[in-house]
């Protein structure tokens, strides 16, 4: 059987005789690789003007890849392209590039190599859109996953540990290179028919002084592999990779990852709350310097993990037997052996002695933690949990759970669990956990509270195990009084249930402010200031300033409802008219024609001839004089027969000499 390396979001391999079945992908988004229908005969396609395309080996979310002839060096390739429908999108563009760019820095032999990189906007399936593309060594073998997984496969200790090897030698390459991987997970490592490991998929590798990338890559990775502080979106480092190498290496061992859960979420709180158990739990061939190992790696707390690959590759080794534990003295070399002179017997047997501490030391008092496994395992705290939930942390811990009973819980809802037992301790892996799931809150008589004060009412509420909510709307009621309630009391509810109440407020007022001598702009601001309205507007004759409030429909001081609306009558502005020049000489007939038709009362001055063809002398105001419309215009006149004289007149008359009047204040006829 072939494999490739598919990199990217998407998992990174695909074997030619069955279908990857979506475990893993980024983010734990599964994606399922199938493969592609046996290329026809045709012309082949040639990208960058070297690599000619022979066979579509599969696809994914985002990337597709090709087996592809290198025609310059003649040597098949893997060649990996884009999807031509993210070819738009920076963000995979820009991951893509970053994939190449990290697996190109590296040269190693645990680590699939990337011998090209360009962009080609003549693939056949790209609608001539300069898509990228990555050309890799093409590997011959399958991925961990397949081999873990395949049916009638069972992997020992020994193979499991010479694989996880592998990885770290990959692993201290990269690191030492500044690059951590992000993702190590078995689908994302293979095996060569030769036994060589091969890690592949840098698409979300990192340097680990890169900020170029944006923070929502920052928990990329499959959940089941993801260390504590990946999962909490903190910054990572080298010893992140070996967390996942602790899971991959534990999978290997028994065949199932060290926490699962029926979500990502359940599995990443996992991560960070729960002990994981040691291997020989599930698989009775590890032995406790392997669990050791693999316990080690598992550490929440980074600090107290394995501080480099090259650390716990040396405990791998070990434990393998090729090698000594990190931090112990190494075996004696052939050359101290058989070399210049030969060991005395008692040193021989001192070495031995030696070699078998470290062992010891590797596996039991691995950095302090004493004994690797008693037997028992802590209780775990499964109240509030949902019961799907605390079955999965009993069984990570090496229990099981018992439901004893199905009751009304006050403090729980519908499904939680609401007593477990027993509740904390140590127990005999295998024993049970009897919990007792809540059937809902007890119900309780709703009491009645409408009519009572509002604060009472919740008081007598919160204390019979209800929660309470208020509204309020406006009611002739009392202030503060309860209208009505929700459920209604004398029902029966489950403690807990939210009861509303509408209480009553006072109905909000505003004062009709006074408005009179305000212009309408002014009474318009007032008005809205008290929340209320300008209504219509009449003008009215008044002596007030023109265009003044001298009337409004309700008086100053008045408090009415919000929105209610004002009426006001404003003063007219005043009109004036010229007294005619002309009216002096004319006759009395004539002057009071044209005063009256311009608007203006006319009245002759007392003791003066009234007679229609008496003359006009003189006038108050005079003649010529700007009056306002509806003025009253005294005049002062002579008789006809007298103005044919000298103009003199005695003093009997009120008459002047030389033509001048003085109009009597009082009028004549008044008319």
């Amino acid at each position: 059987m072939s494999t490739v390396n598919l990199g990217g979001p998407d998992d990174p391999s695909f074997s030619h005789y069955g279908v990857y079945d979506g475990h893993g992908g980024h983010g734990g988004h599964a994606q399922a690789w199938e493969p592609a229908p046996v290329a026809q005969p045709g012309p082949a396609a040639l990208v960058g003007g070297r690599y000619e395309l022979r066979l579509l080996l599969g696809s994914g979310g985002m990337a597709e890849v090709h087996l592809a002839h290198d025609l310059r060096l003649y040597r098949d390739v893997a060649l990996k392209t884009l999807r031509a429908e993210l070819a738009h999108d920076p963000g995979f563009q820009a991951r893509f590039r970053k994939e190449a760019q990290s697996t190109a820095s590296l040269n190693h032999p645990s680590i699939v190599a990337v011998y090209d990189t360009g962009e080609d906007r003549y693939l056949p399936y790209g609608a001539g859109l300069a898509l990228p593309y990555l050309v890799m060594e093409y590997v011959d073998g399958m991925t961990l996953r397949d081999a873990l997984y395949s049916a009638g496969t069972h992997l020992t200790v020994a193979p499991a540990l010479q694989a996880t090897a592998g990885v770290l030698r990959a692993l201290a390459h990269s690191h030492q290179h500044g690059i951590v991987h992000r993702d190590i997970k078995p689908a994302n490592v293979m095996t060569t028919s030769s036994g060589q490991v091969k890690v592949m998929d840098f698409g979300i590798a990192r340097d680990t002084d890169d900020a170029g990338l944006t923070r929502t890559d920052a928990v990329l990775g499959t959940a089941q592999y993801l260390s504590p502080e990946q999962a909490l979106g903190e910054e990572i480092d080298a010893r992140s990779d070996l967390y996942s190498v602790g899971c991959l290496l534990y999978e290997l061992l028994t065949r199932r990852p060290p926490f699962h859960g029926d979500s990502p979420m359940a599995v990443m709180y996992r991560h960070l709350q729960e002990p994981p158990q040691p291997p020989s739990l599930y698989n009775p061939e590890v032995d406790a310097r392997v669990d050791a190992v693999v316990l080690r790696a598992l550490e929440k707390d980074r600090a107290r993990r394995y501080q480099s690959a090259t650390e716990m590759l040396a405990d791998v080794e070990a434990c393998l037997g090729t090698g000594a534990p990190a931090g112990a003295e190494p075996p004696p070399d052939e050359e101290e052996r058989d070399g210049g002179g030969r060991r005395s017997t008692t040193a021989l047997i001192a070495a031995g002695v030696a070699v078998a501490v470290a062992a010891v030391v590797c596996g039991w008092l691995l950095f302090g933690r004493g004994p690797a496994d008693d037997g028992k395992s802590d209780v775990p705290d499964l109240v509030g949990r949902t019961l799907a939930d605390a079955r999965g942390s009993a069984d990570n811990v090496g229990l099981t759970l018992t439901v004893t009973a199905r009751e009304p819980c006050a403090d729980q809802p519908k499904g939680r669990v609401c007593t477990q037992s027993p509740a904390d301790g140590r127990i005999d892996k295998g024993e049970a956990v009897s919990v007792t799931v809540s059937t809902g809150a007890p119900k309780v008589e709703v009491p009645d509270v409408t009519d009572k004060d509002e604060d009472d009412a919740s008081r007598i509420l919160t204390d019979r195990g209800f929660k309470v909510k208020t509204t309020h709307v406006e009611s002739s009621e009392d202030p503060g009084t309860v209208l009505r309630q929700d459920p209604e009391g004398g029902g029966r509810a489950e403690k807990g249930t939210e009861i509303t109440l509408t209480v009553a407020r006072a109905a909000e007022r505003s004062q009709v402010p006074d408005l009179t001598g305000s212009t309408l702009a002014q009474a318009r601001k007032l008005l809205a200031a008290q929340d209320l309205k300008l209504a219509d507007t009449t003008e009215v004759e008044s002596s007030a300033e023109a265009g003044t409030v001298v009337e409004q429909s309700v008086r100053g001081g008045t408090e009415v409802a919000p929105g209610t609306a004002v009426d006001v009558s404003l003063a007219k502005a005043e009109q004036t008219v010229l007294i005619p020049a002309g009216i002096v000489g004319e006759t009395l007939g004539e002057a009071r024609d044209e005063l009256t038709g311009l608007g203006l009362r006319v009245t002759v001055a007392s003791g003066y001839p009234q007679a229609s063809d008496a003359v006009v002398t003189s006038s108050s105001p005079e003649a010529g004089s700007e009056v306002v419309t509806g003025s009253t215009v005294v005049l002062v006149t002579e008789s006809a027969d007298d103005s044919s004289g000298d103009g003199t007149t005695d003093g009997t008359t009120g008459g002047t000499t030389g033509g001048t009047t003085s109009a009597s204040p009082t009028a004549g006829d008044g008319s």
